[in-house]
């Protein structure tokens, strides 16, 4: 290897021995277990529920219910996965900075042989990994099971690209809360601002009336999964995912370079 080349391992220093410490204390957090086990009961209810409701329609074991009460079941799963889900992404994610910058552990850490960019570039992708599947692959997986043993006909492939659009949406959130506690050091700013961005348009309507909003805003991340799950795919449906990935790489970058020039 030549002296001027650069490795991954060069460029972001000390990376995969801090992904893996905060993923080993993501996994151990009690908050992400009671958060998995809220939202999978949750999802597990919808067919559940829907099995009683629409038994009418249904034939033997596994009822053959109308495109109607199939898309009920699918919207229920994406709303609770998509806002029920954001919320938890955020309470997780909150204090993953500020709480170790003000213990001092944040100063600590970056004296030793790691960049300030792989310590927050761990912080980020560990809670995406974690929300992705505690908050995705977990429940909807639940879901799956259930709807699939209960009902005929689940569009699998549809859920599929669902699930994907909604683990764009966890890793969007991911991303965005560590990185505004670099400007921030204490959670409330950044709970409060993270969630106003996330339900911006549901706090200014105007937002919501403009109509080109629908295809650039992260915050339409569920309604472009509920899209997707329903097959009612738009040009938003690719644009809204697209947008977020965008956003989150341009908020986290601004971050790094605003957190190698702070004082810890």
């Amino acid at each position: 290897m030549t002296t001027g080349e650069s490795t991954p391992a060069a460029l972001m220093p000390g990376f995969s021995v801090l992904l893996r410490k905060e993923l080993q204390e993501a996994i151990r957090s009690r908050r992400v277990i009671l958060f998995v086990a809220i939202i999978c009961l949750a999802v597990s209810l919808v067919p559940i529920i829907g099995y009683f409701q629409i038994v009418e329609e249904g034939t033997g074991v596994r009822h053959q219910i109308s495109a109607d009460s199939m898309n009920a079941l699918l919207t229920g799963w994406t709303a609770l996965v998509g806002f029920l889900g954001s919320l938890m992404a955020v309470a997780a994610t909150v204090d993953a900075v500020s709480r170790e910058r003000s213990l001092g552990i944040a100063a600590w850490i970056v004296t030793k042989p790691v960049s300030r960019m792989s310590y927050l570039g761990a912080k980020a992708l560990a809670h995406t990994i974690v929300a992705i599947g505690t908050l995705v692959v977990a429940p909807t997986a639940v879901f799956a099971m259930l709807a699939g043993a209960l009902f005929q006909g689940l569009p699998a492939a549809h859920v599929l690209v669902a699930a994907l659009i909604l683990c764009i949406e966890m890793g969007f959130l991911s991303f965005f809360i560590v990185a505004l506690g670099v400007p921030f050091r204490s959670v409330t700013p950044i709970a409060i601002l993270g969630l106003a961005v996330w339900f911006l348009p549901t706090f200014v309507p105007n937002i919501g009336a403009l109509r080109w909003t629908y295809r650039i805003l992260p915050s339409y991340l569920p309604v472009a999964a509920y899209d997707a799950a329903l097959d009612q795919a738009t040009s938003a449906t690719v644009s809204v995912p697209a947008a977020a990935i965008a956003c989150a790489a341009g908020l986290f970058g601004a971050a790094v370079i605003m957190f190698e020039r702070q004082e810890l």
